[in-house]
């Protein structure tokens, strides 16, 4: 069943099962994203597959689906030679095409809670670089920078219709600050999940998680605090970290383990599904949502949505 979007940011609902990773779903359909955009030239291109996965995401038992806006971007738009109202419109389609796909798949199986929720994704600027910076946070911008880059995304996901933005994959400190400052401007929820260094403790720019929980305590519209696109042996000790310092509910949605190579653009070494993954921790540190990220598919989220539902009472 989907929760409403006040019992998922407000802990009240049992844990909320995000969807996984997009781009693995469309590249396992033979799709290429060595594009610019990312999962995002799909819309222009092939939205009735874009819409398909959001779909499967949802069969799967995913209550929040989540936009292909990750990487539309003024840097994106610019490489890809389009226009800043090409790119609006671009996140337009992409709630659109999300909202669609929830609502068909809600009818197909005549859920009497509704259709998903739709989760507006915000990509930090390190994932624009092409570099992996998003597992880095090894660049450096003026809160100025930040905002022009962050800010008409954020508009256009709003004015979409957005029930939550999704502010995700953050490695820097100064980044989370611009984003806080922006979605105050709004009245739209939205979580905030970051990466992580090796202790799973702080950011990858050295930042303790502690001081993420400062940065964004004064910004009420931010509602929940996680990590995401990180090694499942992390999530435990930085949710042990997150809920010293935090009330907001808390979130996780790691990657499969493997470790992305920039260089070769490819996931390498072992990997942990979410059959392995001890989500009775998660859930026991206050994770109220859960999901996957990179290299997770539909068939993942299903067997993670069976062992929550397993798990919660009643």
């Amino acid at each position: 069943m989907a929760p409403t979007v006040s019992a998922v940011l407000d802990g009240s609902s049992p844990p909320t099962v995000l969807d996984g990773g997009l781009g693995t779903a469309l590249e396992a359909r033979g799709l290429d994203l060595d594009h610019d955009l990312w999962s995002a030239a799909l819309l222009r291109e092939r939205p009735e597959i874009l819409a398909e996965v959001h779909a499967a995401f949802a069969a799967a038992g995913a209550q929040v689906l989540t936009t292909a806006s990750y990487q539309i971007s003024p840097l994106g738009l610019a490489r890809a030679g389009l226009s800043p109202a090409a790119g609006r419109a671009l996140i337009t389609d992409s709630v659109a095409v999300a909202r669609e796909a929830a609502a068909r798949e809600a009818a197909a199986r005549k859920a009497a809670a509704g259709a998903a929720l739709i989760a507006g994704s915000v990509g930090p600027y390190g994932a624009a670089l092409g570099d992996g910076s998003e597992y880095t946070g090894d660049y450096r911008l003026t809160a100025g920078e930040f905002a022009a880059f962050h800010r008409p995304r954020i508009d256009a996901l709003v004015d979409s219709g957005v029930d939550v933005l999704a502010l995700e994959t953050q490695p820097c400190l100064p980044e989370i600050r611009v984003l806080a400052e922006l979605v105050d401007a709004h009245a739209v929820p939205a979580w905030l999940t970051v990466t992580l260094s090796d202790d799973g403790t702080h950011l990858p720019d050295g930042t303790p998680l502690s001081a993420v929980a400062e940065a964004v305590a004064g910004t009420p519209l931010i509602r929940g605090l996680g990590v995401n696109c990180v090694r499942p042996s992390l999530v435990a000790p930085a949710l042990a970290a997150l809920a010293a310092a935090t009330d907001l509910p808390l979130i996780a949605y790691p990657n499969s383990g493997e470790t992305y190579d920039a260089a070769t653009m490819r996931w390498t070494t072992g990997a942990a599904t979410p059959a392995a993954w001890p989500v009775a921790t998660w859930t026991r540190l206050g994770a109220r949502l859960i999901g996957g990220c990179c290299r997770t598919t539909p068939d993942d989220i299903a067997v993670l949505a069976g062992r929550l539902r397993a798990s919660s009472p009643g």
